[in-house]
């Protein structure tokens, strides 16, 4: 995993950040990431129906903390479930690679024996990536559904997770740093430059 895919924990105060991110995809995009194209509303509804107490989603984000890439992982009864969307200018940087991994992971340490991810056998790039990811394809008519057997959780699966989301975190910190940074830079130009003019 290359240090632009650091994942990280999505924190229900971050609602809408990951709102702004699924906003951004188009047409085709929602019709991939969804099944179908999901208006504005439909994926308001869907962003606040997230139960985080349940599921969680994964982010992966640019220089500025916007949200360039999101997996939602859902628990279900013996199983786990996942979506994946990533901007179309980010692809091709590992960014879904890392997210399915890091699904895969926390899916195993939840216990959950078996994942899921449903798509669209037009999903070439989905499609692509599950196979990439060693994930089992079954196709029925237009739709695709992406399989993996999980092994049992161990003491190195729990630390091997630990660790990415403290690199996640650690990411998250160094990028909150520079855009703090950055805010400050207009504000010392302002303050600076009648000071300039004076001592001129």
């Amino acid at each position: 995993m290359g240090l632009n895919a650091l994942t990280r924990e999505l924190h229900a105060n971050e609602r809408p950040q990951l709102l702004t991110h699924l906003l951004a995809l188009d047409a085709a995009d929602r019709h991939l990431r969804f099944a179908h194209v999901l208006p504005d509303d439909g994926v308001r509804h869907y962003v606040e129906g997230i139960d985080l107490t349940r599921d969680v989603v994964f982010v992966v984000t640019d220089t500025d903390l916007a949200i360039i890439g999101a997996a939602h992982l859902a628990r279900e009864e013996g199983h786990a479930e996942l979506g994946i969307s990533v901007l179309a200018q980010s692809r091709g940087q590992g960014i879904g690679g890392a997210l399915l991994a890091r699904c895969a992971a926390r899916a195993r340490n939840w216990g959950m024996r078996v994942m899921f991810m449903n798509c669209l056998v037009e999903n070439a790039a989905m499609m692509h990536l599950a196979r990439k990811q060693g994930l089992q394809i079954a196709v029925s008519g237009a739709e695709a559904e992406a399989f993996v057997q999980l092994p049992r959780a161990n003491l190195t699966s729990l630390a091997a997770e630990a660790i990415a989301e403290h690199l996640g975190l650690f990411d998250h910190a160094q990028k909150s740093c520079w855009v703090a940074l950055q805010a400050q830079l207009p504000r010392q130009n302002i303050i600076e430059e009648p000071h300039s003019k004076t001592a001129e």
